[in-house]
């Protein structure tokens, strides 16, 4: 049975030496629901693959006293073995939870139910006496399906599969770095987790809107409001086959791991927020969305997304083998284009355009070293330059696939890209933004979605190099008019250093912002600017003058 674990601290891996012990051993396993082989036919519920629970924590448990007699973690094939006191009363638990502590590689991966206080997801067996000889008692988390729908709510599998995604994960990081050390991780599921009612989100409902992973600091709409606890967050609504259920979607899992690797191992200066593949993104969403999509690849070995939806009946998906020249267009803006490439420099496939083959070890090191390092926004154009530099043997293969997806551009800042997706004003990507010298800058929402604010042309990116530390004054001024009209602006505008905003003006509702006598230390800044308005009326285009005075 699946119980929600009231799991505390005590106990040791040793019991009391002066009793007589015995050896419990057996395995664990849990119900692994592929996909059926064609797209769009959904999850082949109904064919269980039985799967072991790699590395999760098992622990004997005195039944009467609740404490921990041993525990220890299953090995690859999800074997386990204790020693306990003999003729006690006891209970075998497997928790869903992946712990190693200690010297390098070291992590702590968790399933809690955000919707039942973040409790932590276990598989007790019955109550049973050790005996006084050596016993074998197994456990396996099932599906709970009964033929048309889960058996009342019983769902024990999904916990552990999702643990056993994150194994997957972290083997990929471990294939590169034999020593990494994972910062905890928390991965909330709840059967009720579901898309927002009236955009409220509160995970303590299920009202959580999307699997998604969060970073730390981010406020919910629960009552009262309290900040939401950093971790991957996973649709689970059956709804009776109508709602969106994602324990079994490896590659959306996989995919939240990338972004989770992003923030605790490298860097994105995403913005987050709604996409598609087909979509014009934000040159930072595009990245860290098509990066996900690829990772997902790599710890899968397989480069066909699938995401399951309508119960389990259907899903959507996509190849990142196969070049997509139909849905969106391509580009440094295009998450589909970003995920071909990086799956191309990974995969050891030869085709036309990808001759380039390195495994995830240089991706690895370009991640943690380049990528974090860049003056420039996170995107495809840093990563390739960090790439490049680090193989230039394969420089000129690099450059091919890129140029496949219509890329162009030299340098982590883009310069000399050429494809403006159909989109005025966003080349050059990063122009200079001369001392003194007040320059136009022009915002649009031409592209679908604009009101998420993330998407291409939504901002606009300067690039300013200050030599010595010093005030500085950034202002942008634009029109004025009524509260909603194409004509009102209302500026706002964010000074980044390496990705980290150190000054910002985002004052509401007034056509000119101003940041000032800011001290900004030597480096390249990037000034981005952005029109509020665009939120409510995202049809339009927004110019204003942009302005920077040193001291």
């Amino acid at each position: 049975m699946l119980t929600l674990a009231a799991c505390g601290g005590g106990g040791d891996d040793d019991p009391t030496p002066s009793e007589d012990n015995v050896t419990i051993s057996g395995r664990i396993t849990f119900d692994r629901v592929p996909f059926k082989p064609g797209l769009d036919e959904g999850l082949d519920i109904s064919n269980p693959i039985e799967s072991p629970a790699r590395g999760v924590i098992v622990e004997i448990i005195d039944a009467s006293a609740g404490t921990i007699l041993a525990s220890t973690s299953t090995n690859e094939s999800g074997d386990y073995s204790l020693t306990v006191p003999e003729n006690r009363n006891v209970r075998v638990r497997a928790k869903a939870q992946m712990r190693r502590t200690g010297a390098a590689p070291n992590w702590n991966f968790r399933v809690l139910n955000n919707t039942n206080g973040d409790a932590l997801y276990a598989l007790d067996s019955e109550a049973f006496s050790s005996g006084t000889a050596d016993a074998t008692r197994n456990l396996h988390a099932a599906t709970g399906w009964g033929g048309t729908s889960y058996v009342n709510g019983e769902r024990a599998a999904a916990p552990f599969a999702i643990l056993d995604t994150i194994y997957q994960a972290k083997e990929l990081v471990l294939s590169a770095d034999a020593n990494a050390v994972f910062a905890d991780l928390d991965l909330f599921w709840s059967p009720s987790n579901r898309p927002t009612a009236n955009d409220i989100f509160c995970p303590d409902t299920g009202d959580i809107g999307t699997t998604f992973y969060q970073v730390e600091g981010t406020e919910d709409d629960c009552a009262p409001r309290a900040e939401l606890p950093a971790g991957i967050y996973i649709l689970g609504d059956f709804a009776d086959g109508a709602g969106d259920t994602d324990e079994f979607d490896q590659h959306v899992i996989a995919h939240e791991f990338g972004h989770y690797f992003e923030d605790r191992f490298s860097r994105s200066d995403s913005l987050g927020g709604a996409h598609s593949d087909t979509d014009r993104m934000d040159l930072r969403v595009a990245f860290g969305e098509g990066w996900g999509n690829a990772y997902s690849g790599m710890v899968l070995q397989d480069p066909v997304y699938r995401d399951s939806h309508s119960g389990v009946g259907r899903d959507f998906g996509f190849n990142m083998e196969v070049d997509n020249q139909t849905s969106g267009a391509e580009g440094w803006f295009s998450e589909r284009s970003i995920s071909e490439i990086m799956w191309d420099i990974y995969d050891d496939t030869a085709e036309p355009n990808d001759n380039v083959a390195l495994g995830f070890g240089p991706i690895y090191q370009t991640m943690v070293g380049p990528q974090v390092a860049t003056e420039a926004l996170t995107s495809i154009f840093s990563f390739a330059d960090g790439l490049r530099k680090a193989h230039s043997a394969q420089a000129a293969a690099i450059n091919a696939l890129l140029a496949a997806e219509n890329i162009s551009a030299a340098g982590e800042f883009g310069v000399g890209e050429s494809n403006d997706g159909g989109v005025a004003d966003v080349l050059p990507i990063y122009p200079e933004l001369p001392e003194g010298q007040p320059v136009s800058v022009c915002v649009s929402g031409a592209t679908v979605g604009a009101a998420d604010n993330n998407k291409l042309g939504n901002r606009k990116f300067f690039r300013f190099v200050n030599n010595t530390s010093r005030l500085v004054t950034v202002q942008a001024t634009g029109a004025v008019g009524g509260a909603g009209t194409e004509a009102a602006t209302d500026p706002d505008i964010f000074i980044r250093r390496r990705g980290a905003i150190v000054a910002a003006g985002i004052s509401d509702g007034v056509p000119k912002e101003v940041i000032d006598q800011i001290t900004l230390d030597p480096g390249t800044h990037i000034i981005e600017v952005y029109d509020f308005g665009l939120k409510l009326n995202p049809s339009s285009t927004r110019c204003m003058t942009l302005s920077l005075a040193g001291n």
